[in-house]
């Protein structure tokens, strides 16, 4: 779902390795039908992004490491 300026939600079909895009077997299963939502918000003359997450336990720690760090970059492009 995609409402412009608003909210977007992505949902986890599958993998892409390289150029292949793989849609079943163990390594999709952990990541099959997990969601990102993104809402955006204006506060103050700023634009707050808020992240929800629906995923296994098995990629919390991926997400914790890599999460902070993809927000930088949306940041500094964004204000770029």
């Amino acid at each position: 779902e995609n409402i412009p300026n608003q909210y977007v939600s992505i949902r986890h079909y599958g993998l892409v390795k390289g150029d292949v895009e793989i849609e079943e077997g163990p390594e999709v299963e952990k990541w099959a039908n997990g969601h990102e939502n993104y809402t955006f918000e204006e506060s103050n003359g700023a634009t707050v992004v808020t992240v929800d997450l629906d995923i296994t336990e098995d990629f919390t720690d991926y997400m914790n490491e890599t999460y902070p760090k993809a927000l930088s970059t949306l940041k500094e492009i964004c204000e770029g």
